[in-house]
């Protein structure tokens, strides 16, 4: 590895994952008496007011609609296609029990304060941060059920924050509970744009680039130019100094994803193709075939996924 200042930062942030997420429409939030409740695994730790004043409230409100088509995709709605039929119509994913306007319901208040089952649990990025990036660049966010498996397992990839919400600094635990599906679509393509040269380097295969060489320029040339050019300019993040050690202070998922996209690319990090589904990942050990193990789980999905079909695959042979 490197020697460089991205090799001697320290990640110390933890993300939050909350154990259901539910898509609200725009109205949700034009509700009076509105409250934001944080939760750390079974404990409520902060009630905010969501209060007329709050610089952001305006930005959610105005935020715009997102179906799901009949063929399961999901797509923004304009205004011209408004009158089309929709499974499912969204602007927000919010983490459940975190927005609420029945905080003076008895039984609400009881099932806050007693609740039956953990609300949310942590990870650490630094143990994870090797797999998100690469992540976020494979998973298919064309419907509404992926979206939400990959926030169980993740947590809200980008929004609004319990620093945003008491108009702080950032702190480490990232703790995000309503998210903005406009911002989030806007800020995923992007990334899986720029992560597509870094997929064509790695891979040799520079069929699915978004943009063309230049006159006489050469393939390769091009992906390497345009990944440099890109990354220049997501390659600005925060961090505090704690001695003389520099740690992160990241705001969402996506910054976290191009920190250690980065950190690949300047450390030359060995990348290979999962046998189970064909997509990139960073090498963790020499024998690894497969994606990494994700947050939560003791063992690849991916190789679990691979294991099972070749069992299914046996016997199915053998009752032939």
């Amino acid at each position: 590895m490197k020697k460089n200042f991205l090799s001697e930062l320290k990640v110390d942030n933890s993300f939050f994952v909350y154990n259901d997420y539910e898509l609200k429409d725009d109205l949700f939030f034009s509700d009076s008496d509105m409250w934001a409740i944080t939760f750390e695994g079974y404990a409520p730790i902060k009630v905010i007011p969501l209060t007329e004043d709050l610089p952001i409230k305006d930005f959610f409100i105005k935020s715009p609609i997102y179906g799901e088509n009949v063929n399961g995709q999901i797509e923004r709605i304009e205004p011209q296609n408004d009158q089309k039929k929709y499974k499912i119509k969204a602007a927000f994913l919010v983490a459940s029990k975190t927005i609420t306007n029945s905080l003076g319901s008895k039984e609400y208040f009881k099932d806050l304060l007693f609740p039956d089952k953990e609300w949310s649990h942590e990870y650490k990025l630094d143990k994870f941060g090797k797999t998100l990036y690469t992540e976020l660049a494979k998973m298919d966010f064309s419907n509404f059920t992926n979206l939400i498996y990959f926030c169980k397992t993740w947590g809200l990839p980008t929004g609004v924050t319990l620093s945003v919400l008491e108009n702080k600094k950032p702190v480490n635990d990232i703790n995000i509970i309503w998210m903005s599906l406009n911002d989030f679509y806007i800020k995923l393509h992007e990334y899986q744009r720029i992560f597509s040269y870094f997929n064509a380097l790695m891979t040799n295969n520079y069929s699915k680039l978004p943009t063309n060489p230049k006159k006489g320029e050469h393939i390769k040339v091009h992906s390497s130019r345009m990944l440099q050019k890109e990354m220049k300019e997501k390659s600005v993040f925060s961090f505090r100094i704690d001695g003389q050690t520099p740690f992160s202070v990241f705001t969402d998922l996506f910054e976290a994803a191009y920190f250690y996209l980065n950190l690949s690319i300047e450390n030359n990090a060995q990348m290979r193709i999962c046998e189970n589904c064909g997509h990139l990942f960073e090498v963790a050990h020499q024998r690894q075939r497969f994606c990494s193990v994700l947050p939560g789980r003791r063992r690849s999905s991916c190789e679990m996924a691979y294991n099972n079909r070749l069992k299914k695959e046996k016997k199915e042979k053998g009752e032939n």
